[in-house]
């Protein structure tokens, strides 16, 4: 992927800056650098099925809402790949301050390079990700979605805590038909949002 203003302010608002603020000539290079390292040390792999029947986990509102009046949808899980743990792990007793720049840039790389490998999925009516977490869903259910897609086939586990290995890993749900568009309104943590306090969103407007 070719680095871009678009990426940039998506980082940015994952380290926090308000809306629309720059950061300085040492920071924006520490961006680039680390988007750079990711880039190299990074092995993107991406699995998914598609679905006719509402499973059990999906009767849950905020999947219900998400997928009203939709009767397909896709299940999906990616990673960047345990490299990119690795360099974490290595630049967290090095650099904490660069670790943590890398670490935003990590996971915004991996929800671009999944955003691009789905605009070229064969659906035209393909919905934005929807991943556990969002609303009122539970993080444990990436452990279903990843059995469902078998996303063990791409290196992805699960620690007793119920975090993904690698650390930056998705999975999701893709509706198939209808509109949706992604909204805090309704989401569980919309009452004490950092994103919302800065007067931003977790997502590109």
């Amino acid at each position: 992927m070719v680095f871009d203003n678009r990426f940039y302010e998506a980082i940015l608002r994952r380290l926090g800056y308000p809306s629309g603020e720059m950061c300085d000539d040492a920071m924006a290079q520490q961006i680039r650098n680390a988007w750079k390292i990711v880039e190299k040390v990074s092995y993107f792999q991406y699995v998914y099925a598609e679905f006719s029947r509402r499973l059990d986990f999906l009767q849950q509102k905020d999947y219900a809402d998400y997928l009203q009046n939709s009767e397909r949808y896709l299940l999906c899980a990616t990673t960047l790949g345990i490299q990119v743990d690795r360099q974490l792990q290595r630049l967290q007793l090095e650099n904490m301050a660069f670790a943590v720049v890398f670490d935003a840039v990590a996971g915004i790389f991996l929800e671009e390079a999944a955003d691009d490998f789905e605009s070229h999925l064969p659906f035209s009516n393909r919905s934005f990700r929807f991943c556990p977490g969002y609303g009122g869903t539970s993080l444990l259910d990436n452990k279903v979605i990843a059995d469902y897609v078998q996303a063990k086939k791409i290196g992805i586990t699960f620690l007793d805590s119920g975090l993904m290995v690698p650390s930056k890993s998705m999975t999701g749900v893709i509706r198939l038909g209808g509109e949706s568009r992604k909204s805090c309104a309704g989401c569980i943590a919309a009452s004490d949002c950092a994103f919302r306090r800065r007067g931003t969103t977790c997502y590109a407007g």
